[in-house]
């Protein structure tokens, strides 16, 4: 448990050779890849890729959103081309809850299905795991398979179509879930979580709207950031979060301005995944810790959460972990040859805010109260350790501390945003 000192001694020693065993692990164990079928209408691909495995009965999970915009549409109509009966679930919310879970494991019993399609953003995409997950192992419940491999027997096949550029869940070990009754969130995370089949089809995220393509971007730039500066990363997991910072630096603005543009939707769908796919093999930070709560106490998105927090948990991590930074800062195009690390560190920083701005992401929580800060830092806390493999350790007051200086009161007084004059060229 947090508590308002920092680990000391034994803690300390036993939090780090834990977090060196889950990364001993994470680059041993024989990670699944799925069939990727990639491009401008590849969704279409995915029927004749069912059919050939013999998924013969499958539950497409999604939303109303998505149902009254008529994403799934192609798909559906090919499956009834071919013959193919299914049953759709669209009740899965913002935020996938237990509850929608257990809706969507009966709708899987009653069409008496045999395979699942996630059509939607990383909350269908994480409730298709857990239906999955649930409906091989009837019984466990969700609680009972939250942590590491805990999921005993295999789930049924899953296909992942993700419609937003963000969450990378359709490259992830992970399905993350709110617990309504606990008003918290739990984390399932087994290797056989991964799908069968990703398809990442740029048409489905044309005309986005541009709050959920910054959210989603900036969801991403954070999975690669904390996959990066953590202490568990590994050959390829670094590779793909510099790919993945790269990629965003140059599209995410272009996306976000002009959503029709179809090369920078592919271009960040692909950046989301190579972040996924990065951080399921490191595991995140504090952003995604603070992110977690503050979305069980205000209901704030979880990419927009994660916007709001990480340049002040950059800024705390930053004598743990400049070298990184300032590797992250040459990956986003900020480099030049005279400046030092502690410079394009700060840089980095600077330029993770002024993203932010550009994005309309503002530099405090405005749903934040001082009085909720003490349980928010104990939540955050109670979830990173000893798990996340965090480059600098935060004592319960180093959290509070952060989290006051993102009140609406004070946020802005403390961290202003460099002005745009000074704002380093995003390219």
């Amino acid at each position: 448990m947090p508590t308002d000192n920092e680990p000391a001694g034994i803690t300390v020693l036993l939090m780090r050779a834990y977090q060196r065993l889950l990364q001993a692990l994470a680059r041993v164990l024989p990670f699944p890849q799925p069939r990727k079928l990639i491009g401008a209408g590849a969704l279409r691909l995915l029927p004749p890729q069912m059919q050939g495995r013999r998924w013969r009965r499958p539950l497409l999970v999604t939303n109303q959103q998505l149902l009254q915009l008529q994403l799934p549409q192609p798909l559906l109509a090919e499956l009834d081309r071919i013959g193919r009966p299914f049953r759709v679930f669209d009740q899965v919310p913002d935020n996938p809850t237990l509850a929608s879970v257990e809706a969507g494991l009966q709708a899987y019993r009653a069409g008496r299905c045999d395979s699942l399609v996630a059509v939607g953003g990383g909350s269908v995409i994480d409730c298709a795991k857990a239906i999955g997950a649930r409906a091989a192992n009837p019984w466990l419940s969700c609680r009972a398979m939250e942590g590491l491999f805990r999921v005993v027997l295999p789930p049924p096949p899953l296909a992942c179509v993700p419609t937003t550029a963000g969450t990378g869940s359709e490259a992830s070990i992970a399905a993350v879930l709110t617990d309504s009754e606990r008003q918290r969130k739990l984390a399932i995370a087994d290797l056989k979580l991964l799908p069968a089949i990703t398809v990442i089809d740029p048409e489905l995220m044309l005309g986005l709207p541009p709050a959920i393509t910054a959210a989603g971007g900036l969801d991403a730039l954070t999975h690669a950031v904390e996959a990066y500066i953590g202490r568990s990363g590994s050959l390829f997991s670094n590779r793909r979060a510099l790919e993945a910072i790269s990629a965003i630096a140059r599209w995410l603005p272009r996306a976000y301005a002009h959503g029709d543009d179809l090369e920078a939707r592919l271009q960040m769908a692909l950046a989301a995944h190579a972040a996924g796919e990065a951080f399921t093999r490191t595991n995140v930070g504090y952003a995604h810790a603070l992110a977690h709560a503050l979305g069980c106490f205000y209901t704030i998105p979880h990419g927009l959460a994660n916007a709001l927090v990480l340049p002040s948990v950059l800024r705390f991590s930053l004598p743990a972990c400049e070298p990184k930074l300032a590797a992250l800062a040459h990956a986003a195009g900020l480099a030049t040859d005279q400046t030092s690390d502690h410079d394009l560190a700060l840089g980095f920083i600077r330029w993770v805010e002024a993203l932010n701005q550009q994005l309309g992401v503002p530099p405090f929580i405005a749903s934040l109260r001082s009085v909720d800060i003490p349980r928010i830092s104990a939540d955050a806390l109670q979830e990173a350790h000893p798990s996340y493999p965090v480059p600098r350790l935060m004592r319960r007051s180093d959290c509070e501390a952060l989290l006051t200086q993102l009140l609406p009161d004070s946020a802005t007084a403390k961290f202003p945003f460099p002005s745009m004059d000074a704002t380093p060229k995003i390219i």
